[in-house]
């Protein structure tokens, strides 16, 4: 029997996101696998915003003594990617390609550092669709011949739970999803909620 069963532990790459996602997600998972978080968003912007969410993600990485690592910022492979849906709404084929591009560059990373395994804490989030995000990750990882692991960390109150321990951590927690269409959207419905007030 093994000194330290923990080294026995499944490893399993997580992609982060955001640092409130993330957290909840490792508080879950990280006494059944050995956790790698992996930052890949080149959607998010301005940089600013990008700096600032990736090192609350690093943060909570060291909290939990999870190793962490952060792919190249790269918003034009973004640009590029969700081009010929860039007017279409959140929620539907820009979001599909955005999934496509970071799952398919976590995926990569498994591969290049012989890690089997990985997922994604974006699940947590109820303006996620989970079947689209499903079926980015497994494409990845076919492509990069990895495994994804299918989890919907919404279930039992997952995402609920996690404003609670961002709250407790002391978490930014942002309110756009990070692109910067998003942004827009999130901008034109503050102004049309102030307007809607002012009329009253």
């Amino acid at each position: 029997m093994p000194d330290n069963p923990a080294c026995e532990k499944e490893p399993l790459v997580l992609h982060i996101c955001c640092a409130p996602d993330e957290a909840w997600v490792v508080h879950t998972l990280n006494e059944q696998f050995d956790l790698h978080c992996f930052f890949c968003n080149p959607n998010i912007a301005p940089e600013t915003e990008y700096r600032l969410r990736c090192n609350e993600a690093r943060n909570v990485a060291a909290h939990y003594s999870v190793p962490f690592y952060e792919d190249r910022y790269d918003p034009g492979s973004w640009e590029e990617a969700i081009a010929p849906a860039a007017g279409t709404p959140e929620g539907g084929e820009r979001c599909r390609r955005c999934f496509d591009l970071r799952l398919e560059r976590t995926a990569r990373f498994c591969a290049e550092h012989n890690l089997p395994a990985f997922t994604t804490v974006m699940s947590i989030s109820p303006h996620k669709r989970i079947g689209m995000l499903h079926t980015a990750g497994n494409a990845a990882a076919a492509a990069n011949s990895v495994v994804y692991r299918e989890f919907d960390f919404k279930k039992k109150d997952g995402f609920r739970n996690s404003i609670v321990l961002s709250r407790e951590l002391g978490l930014y927690r942002q309110d756009y999803c990070g692109c910067r269409l998003s942004r827009a959207e999130r901008n034109a419905r503050i102004k049309q909620r102030s307007v809607l007030e002012n009329q009253g």
